[in-house]
């Protein structure tokens, strides 16, 4: 795989996205309508980015078949975002498409290549610094063990539904991304945990966070 990558970039507010999770999107706005069906026959990921600061406002309140041909707020995206393959799993009537994407890289945008009518940035691979796996196992079992008991006091009926043996025998790594497929934090809490370069630095900020807001 090359150094660089060319990904379409999505900038959506509050919405950060980690590798090995699925993100679905509901697509009306026509540029992304065009974005979603040109990088699907150009095998382009996408990338769905939290975003900086918004740079020009949403328009009013309108009707579905108005917004359906007119582009809504335009925001700056985060330099650093998740990117994956992207599928369509349906299109209504009206030319709306519903689509899931399918994390796999976190990235660093390094330079954007296009602007419009969606943009497109040159990206680079953000890896992790080398770690011990036995190391971050107390960290891991003590995460899942949080959230089994918070599905038993929440949602009990939901409980068996949580898999824990599954979730104990992932890799610290993947566990500290795949983690947010049922987790959801303040954006501004998840972006920083997906900058982070050390997974014990990540596990100890997911078992902080969920215990603040046990």
């Amino acid at each position: 795989m090359s150094s660089f990558l060319d990904v379409a970039i999505f900038p959506l507010p509050n919405q950060v996205s980690f590798p090995g999770t699925i993100v679905p999107l509901h697509i009306f706005e026509p540029r992304y309508r065009k974005m979603i069906d040109e990088c699907v026959e150009r095998d382009r990921m996408i990338a769905v980015s939290h975003v900086k600061k918004q740079i020009s406002p949403a328009k009013k309140p309108q009707p579905i078949a108005r917004a359906l041909k007119t582009n809504q707020a335009t925001y700056q995206p985060q330099e650093i975002f998740s990117a994956g393959p992207c599928q369509i799993l349906k299109r209504a009537k009206d030319g709306r498409i519903y689509v899931n994407i399918s994390m796999r890289h976190r990235l660093v945008l390094d330079r954007e290549i296009q602007t419009l009518p969606y943009r497109i940035g040159s990206c680079s691979m953000l890896h992790d610094e080398p770690y011990e796996p036995s190391q971050l196992v107390p960290q891991q079992a003590a995460i899942v063990d949080t959230i089994s008991q918070l599905f038993e006091r929440q949602v009990p009926s939901d409980t068996d539904s949580f898999d824990r043996e599954s979730w104990l025998a992932m890799d610290a790594q993947e566990f500290s991304f795949g983690i947010f497929q049922i987790l959801r934090f303040e954006a501004e809490i998840m972006q920083c945990i997906l900058e982070l370069t050390d997974p014990a630095e990540r596990l100890i900020r997911i078992a902080e966070t969920l215990g603040n807001n046990n």
